[in-house]
């Protein structure tokens, strides 16, 4: 029955605020019909999810979540009445049912690949997920709970409320996330495609190849053993690159080093560092950034009614908690595009331009310093303010001017552009997708000429991009996270690869023709790979690499219910904060452990962790079995008391120990 009345009540609220966002997508914007349910569902959840963050902080959040779903309809409701006409708007409606057939099985492919992964930081988006359901938005650091987690949350958020409207587990919930968002992203991708060439055909190869496009690092293995051994002397592995070996020649003969994989490893010749192709997105922000992109792409400019400029400006604040460094080029774009217009037409009125600036820049920017993510931190930091009362932020960023240019990969370092044997790595790494340069340059200069700015504007994101290669980071991120500084042009070039060269292959010759398809498909080579392989996790859920069925039981029963300031020791830190949603502190970044802690946990003396703030220790039959007899004993005294307790094959456990009465 609970199981009936929780499936009840999502379903619900999915059709309340899929209902508002397709109401106010059709009062305020010129969409084709058939584009129409599908975006407004993919509006609805974003601009619901926004509202959400903002009202978490001050209501409960499930209060917070129905709320947001409400207000969503509510202003589709207004709209509705007053811009247009209820008749009107049943007019326009139209249940696509071959779009929406391709939404649901894209949703179901990728969710069943996800439930059999646990890939791509688990350890840190299932605690996340976990506190974010429980009311800790924005979240702090769930392994320390002193350091607020200034992180770009918002589809863990959406798992959040998956998991709590849902009763969903977090993992269930974040799968679920991700698939839908790759089946948004991959329709509107389409969208798209068919916009703009005008063909069924050009929309699905637009998807295709944006489902699949990456590098080119398996074309190493055709090289001779002695020129691939010397490159390989030239590349300094970093991540799981180095885990899998520290040899870039032996790694690609290698499966790649990484935990929560399925059944069949991943080969870590055709991976890649620089660009995660799509159909791998199972990490904290999945497929989210890409639909919002493609919802600005495709809405922007088709406003009927200038409240669809506002629509434009909460899809862009909803973004900078999703991919901040996206947000903050498309900003600096409309800024350099405002000048240029400035500049060059002084005599004409700039109305248009001055109220775009306030839509597109400063409404959106003034929401990114306060509503939570990585750019509130950046801002609080600055001003020399928490941001949350009483705490710090887990994040420190540092960028510097780098020379020599480079590119970064998580797998291979840092690839400089100066060096011949890197930056033939690099240029493998990153894949002939920047041979389109040039032609994105054109198509951005040749919309600027027809008033299609949205298209300029990216093409400006591009050239900023580009720029990336002579800046580095220094953070807690590591230097893995510096790569995201070009990937918003990679990505770019990756959804309008197939419209652009479409129109500019259309009178070339056919041995150009044939060429380009073929460099196409070898772009596609590693993604096909790696889809075929991650089809094999299907049949074979799990939870995740540190969590088991026992743990769900576990959570199932005890999920947000002790006591508010009650912290729970775990030796497996993100086991505890996922399942109980209760913070401890062990860590000041996910990577590296508190002295304090590893004190604790070499001793775990009852006594020592009740004086260290913790209320209870959880463990499994796997710790338990290699604690020394006198640990043992000391978990075994009179005031250490079994709270709770579950029981597997094998002699398998989870056991949830009191430690409140050693004082």
């Amino acid at each position: 029955m609970d199981v009936l009345i929780n499936l009840m009540s999502l379903l619900l609220w999915t059709l309340i605020w899929a209902l508002g966002g397709y109401l106010i997508l059709a009062s305020l914007f010129k969409i084709q019909r058939h584009e129409a349910t599908l975006l407004g569902f993919g509006l609805g959840l974003v601009l619901q999810a926004w509202v959400s963050n903002l009202l978490a902080r001050f209501f409960a959040p499930v209060t917070a979540f129905w709320a947001a779903a409400g207000i969503i309809l509510l202003i589709g409701v207004l709209l509705t009445t007053l811009l247009t006409s209820w008749q009107s708007a049943r007019k326009q409606f139209t249940f696509p049912i071959g779009y929406w057939v391709a939404f649901v099985l894209l949703i179901y492919i990728f969710f069943m690949i996800g439930h059999g992964l646990a890939i791509f930081d688990d350890y840190q988006n299932l605690p996340t997920t976990s506190f974010l359901a429980a009311g800790s938005i924005p979240p702090v650091f769930p392994l320390n709970p002193n350091l607020s987690f200034d992180y770009h949350y918002l589809m863990l958020l959406i798992a959040a409320q998956f998991m709590r409207l849902g009763g969903l587990f977090p993992w269930t919930a974040l799968d679920l996330t991700r698939a839908v968002f790759f089946g948004l992203s991959m329709v509107y991708v389409f969208f798209l495609g068919k916009r703009l060439t005008r063909s069924m055909v050009g929309g699905w190869l637009a998807a295709l190849f944006t489902a699949f496009a990456g590098g080119l690092r398996w074309l190493l293995l055709f090289l001779p053993g002695r020129a691939l051994g010397a490159i390989s002397e030239q590349i300094n592995m970093i991540g799981s690159g180095l885990a899998t070996d520290a040899s870039l020649k032996l790694a690609l003969s290698k499966p790649w080093a990484i935990e929560g994989g399925g059944p069949l490893a991943f080969p870590f010749a055709f991976g890649n560092g620089f660009h995660t192709v799509s159909v791998m997105e199972h990490g904290g922000t999945g497929m989210m950034g890409m639909t919002i992109i493609l919802l600005l792409i495709l809405t922007f400019r088709r406003w009927k009614h200038p409240g669809g400029v506002a629509v434009i400006a909460a899809l862009l604040a909803a973004q900078a908690l999703v991919d901040e460094i996206w947000f903050g080029y498309f900003l600096a774009a409309c800024v350099i595009i405002a000048l240029i217009h400035f500049t060059k037409q002084k005599d004409k009125p700039h109305q248009k331009i001055w109220l775009g600036l306030v839509f597109f820049v400063l409404i959106p920017a003034l929401f990114a310093l306060f509503q939570g993510g990585v750019l509130t931190g950046t801002a609080a930091q600055l001003l020399k303010i928490g941001s949350k009362a009483g705490s710090e932020s887990y994040f420190s960023n540092a960028f510097y001017l780098r020379w020599p240019p480079a590119i970064i990969s998580s797998h291979l370092g840092e690839l400089s552009l100066l060096n011949p044997a890197q930056l033939l790595v690099a240029l493998l790494e990153v894949g002939p997708i920047f041979l389109l340069i040039p032609l994105m340059f054109a198509w951005g200069k040749k919309a600027w000429r027809s008033s299609q700015v949205i298209y300029t504007i990216l093409a400006v994101m591009v050239a900023i991009s580009l720029l990336s290669v002579f800046v580095g980071y220094h953070g807690d991120a590591g230097i893995s996270a510096t790569k995201r500084l070009s990937l918003v042009g990679t990505e770019l070039l990756t959804i309008f690869a197939v419209p652009i060269l479409w129109h500019w292959l259309r009178h070339r010759p056919l041995n150009l023709k044939l060429f380009v398809v073929g460099m196409m498909l070898l772009c596609c080579v590693g993604g096909i790979v790696y889809f075929a392989i991650e089809t094999t996790a299907m049949q074979v859920p799990q939870e995740s690499y540190f969590l088991s069925s026992l743990d769900a039981q576990v959570e199932s029963q005890y999920w947000d219910k002790l006591d508010r300031d009650a912290m729970v020791f775990d030796l497996i830190p993100p086991r505890a904060a996922t399942v109980f949603a209760r913070p401890l502190t062990s860590h000041s970044s996910w990577y590296e452990t508190l002295p304090e802690y590893s004190r604790l946990a070499s001793s775990l003396d009852p006594y020592a962790l009740r004086a260290a703030g913790y209320d209870y220790l959880y463990l499994g039959a796997g710790e338990w079995d290699d604690f020394s007899e006198t640990v043992q004993e000391k978990l075994s005294m009179p005031c250490v008391q079994v709270h709770y307790e579950v029981t597997g094959a094998k002699g398998d456990f989870r056991r949830l120990l009191d430690l409140r009465g050693c004082e």
